[in-house]
């Protein structure tokens, strides 16, 4: 999951929560002061009427109705009107306003407790299933003496329509907010991450391309993320600086070395035409020692001409006829060794013919090196899904399998003993990569089914010559 989607799924989750958390506190508030203004009204007419009934002992303003308890039907008490009764100390209603038109409050539990203790008590009661009363009951004392319990109640439709009227406005109003909200994570998150991806855009477009060079484009800006950008800005002038200094010194030093190498080697030469004596035997070890630098010196100066941005001359190349006129060329070096091809015949890429050629001699090279006087070396070719596949594989010693994630790297060998002895600079298998890389392909190496080491360079299948466009350099 990107940072990008984490930000907005965080961002929305605080949004939702914060909309949920403050809908239901307010209606809940709304709810309990509803609650508290219907029960102030209910107390203030309780208190009205007691009074009165103390004071005077008389009820003024309802009607004696004595009688049994009679169901309430539903469409009579949804006026907004309080609604008074009187019930005589066993519970019995004995008098009730006008407004009740001869029907009667139930007696709650409620009211059977004030009867009990002598304390008010307030409940709510639905009628009929449909909507609800909100019923005081207080108790009417002469002295100390219970002469009656007061019940006043009112009917809590308006109340429960003004509360579910708001409840809808604000589920409206959340979604909306929740909406505008969307829109701001998806504005803000793309805004604020904008920097973060152009960073992975370049580091992936350096990595890909090797091209050091390249740099964030970050604006001005003075936020975290802009200070971001410019310390890795710092960071990558800093990297290209010592990587062309190492440029620098390799091409230097290698063409620094060419000229005493071949001042040796002409020597050596010169020495080594007296067969006989200690002359001979020093012209000899001079001219190994020569070769080898000589071979150290080529290697490097290869690495350092793939390294440095150069022009490559593109153009349609025939895989195999370049794999046959290198495997004629080092026919006389392999001595005894089985050279041979398999594969298709007909694979062309789009690519610079003297860089791959180089690649793949270092290959057949290395294959030479690593088999014995009587090994196999086989060349393949094939052309699936639009890659054109080089392997060569051999039944030597292999390489094993804790130096395979390694052999690529520079300077790397599997047998440093070994390499040492026989003039490997550890270099041949980084060229073979860097031109496959070059070219947009990729190398891997493996065990061989012959037994021993097997490397593959995929690269982009291209077009013969007559279906091709004409030869372009690119950098």
């Amino acid at each position: 999951m990107s940072i990008r989607l984490k930000l907005r799924l965080l961002y929305l989750a605080c949004i939702a929560v914060t909309i949920t958390v403050f809908g239901i506190g307010l209606q809940l508030l709304l709810m309990a002061h509803v609650d508290t203004e219907v029960d102030e009204t209910l107390r203030g007419r309780a208190r009205e009427v007691v009074r009165i009934a103390q004071v005077s002992g008389g009820l003024t303003g309802v009607r004696p109705e004595v009688g049994m308890l009679i169901e309430l039907p539903v469409d009579e008490l949804r006026e907004r009107e309080v609604y008074l009764q009187v019930l005589d100390p066993q519970g019995r209603p004995v008098v009730a306003s006008v407004n009740l038109r001869g029907q009667s409050l139930p007696v709650t539990d409620g009211a059977m407790d004030v009867i009990a203790t002598h304390e008010e008590s307030i409940e709510t009661i639905n009628v009929a299933g449909r909507f609800r009363l909100r019923l005081l009951s207080v108790p009417i004392l002469r002295g100390d003496n219970l002469v009656g319990v007061l019940q006043s109640a009112q009917s809590m439709q308006l109340a429960d329509s003004t509360t579910q009227r708001s409840r809808n406005l604000l589920i409206g109003g959340a979604a909306v907010v929740f909406v505008v909200a969307s829109l701001s994570a998806l504005y803000l998150t793309r805004t604020a991450v904008n920097p973060v991806a152009e960073i992975t855009r370049t580091a992936e477009a350096i990595y890909r391309q090797g091209d050091l060079s390249r740099r964030i484009n970050i604006g001005a800006g003075k936020d975290d993320l802009s200070a971001l950008g410019r310390t890795f800005n710092r960071m990558l002038d800093h990297i290209e600086d010592s990587v062309e200094s190492q440029r620098r010194f390799v091409g230097d030093a290698s063409h620094e070395l060419k000229t005493p190498l071949t001042v040796i080697r002409g020597n050596a030469e010169l020495l080594g035409r007296d067969p006989s004596g200690l002359d001979a035997t020093a012209a000899a070890a001079i001219t190994r020692e020569a070769d080898r630098m000589q071979r150290i010196v080529n290697d490097l100066l290869a690495v350092a001409e793939l390294d440095a941005p150069g022009e490559l001359r593109f153009e349609p190349v025939n895989v195999r006829a370049l794999i046959v006129r290198v495997l004629t060329d080092l026919g006389p070096v392999a001595a005894g060794r089985s050279l041979g091809l398999a594969g298709t015949d007909a694979a062309w890429v789009f690519a610079d013919a003297d860089k791959l050629e180089r690649a793949l001699r270092n290959l057949v090279q290395n294959a030479i090196t690593a088999t014995p006087d009587d090994g196999v070396i086989q060349v393949g070719l094939t052309v699936r899904d639009g890659t054109v596949s080089l392997t060569v594989s051999d039944n030597g010693p292999g390489i094993p399998t804790q130096h395979l994630p390694h052999v690529f790297d520079r300077f790397y060998r599997a047998d440093p003993a070994r390499s040492r002895a026989g003039g490997g600079t550890g270099l041949g298998l980084t060229i073979v990569r860097s031109v496959a890389e070059t070219h947009g392909g990729s190398v891997q190496a493996r065990r061989a089914d012959l037994g021993g080491a097997e490397v593959e360079i995929r690269l982009p299948a291209g077009r013969p010559p007559a279906q091709s466009e004409p030869p372009i350099h690119a950098s």
